[in-house]
């Protein structure tokens, strides 16, 4: 009797405690909820690196950014060489002669030096037989004119060789020479310098 009297108090207790309207529905996780397909997405999406659209390209040129500067080349002017078929130089700048160089013939040539308007100045007779006589010139003014001109002689058989050295003004006329014999002496050395008269155009 009194197990049947506690039995139906605890039954009455315990429907007392709430119905299951009552009772707090545990909410599950969205991803819980929509079954495990839905979760295997998600987590393909967190493992998944962020995508960033490619910057877009400037449409400015390199050649915008750093122009080309365009630099006029010089006229170059011919070279004068020492060749078989003979050479000229111009005055700079112009067409006008001031160095020509014969081509060789029957073993003899000429260095025929110019003024500005055409007139001879100075000639070198070169000449390849026994003995030699060679001509080169070593430098030019800024204006195309001779500057300095080397002359080597070596008479053959003698025990002798000779150079010489010649300097030109700016319009082309010789100035001095100097002349150097092989073996030196002192003699010759103190006095090997001359210097060339235009006028009667001689060397003084």
């Amino acid at each position: 009797m009194k197990r049947a009297f506690f039995g139906l108090v605890g039954l009455i207790v315990f429907t007392s405690c709430g119905t299951p309207s009552d009772r707090e529905a545990v909410s599950l996780p969205e991803t819980t909820q929509q079954g495990p397909d839905a979760r295997r997405r998600l987590e393909t999406e967190e493992l998944q690196p962020e995508i960033r659209e490619p910057e877009a390209k400037s449409n400015i040129s390199d050649s915008a950014v750093n122009p080309v500067t365009i630099v006029d080349t010089p006229v170059e002017q011919p070279v004068l060489t020492n060749n078989d078929k003979g050479s000229v130089h111009y005055f700079t700048g112009t067409q006008k002669v001031a160095v020509r160089i014969t081509p060789w013939k029957n073993n003899q040539r000429e260095v025929i030096c110019y003024a500005i308007n055409g007139e001879v100045t100075f000639t070198f007779e070169d000449v390849r037989r026994d003995y030699t006589v060679f001509t080169e010139v070593v430098s030019f003014h800024e204006n195309g004119a001779a500057n300095r001109i080397h002359v080597s002689s070596n008479p053959g058989a003698s025990l002798y060789y000779y150079e010489t050295n010649y300097t030109f003004d700016e319009e082309n006329y010789p100035l001095q020479k100097e002349e150097i014999e092989y073996p030196q002496t002192l003699d010759k050395m103190l006095d090997n310098v001359r210097t060339w008269n235009r006028e009667k155009r001689v060397w003084l």
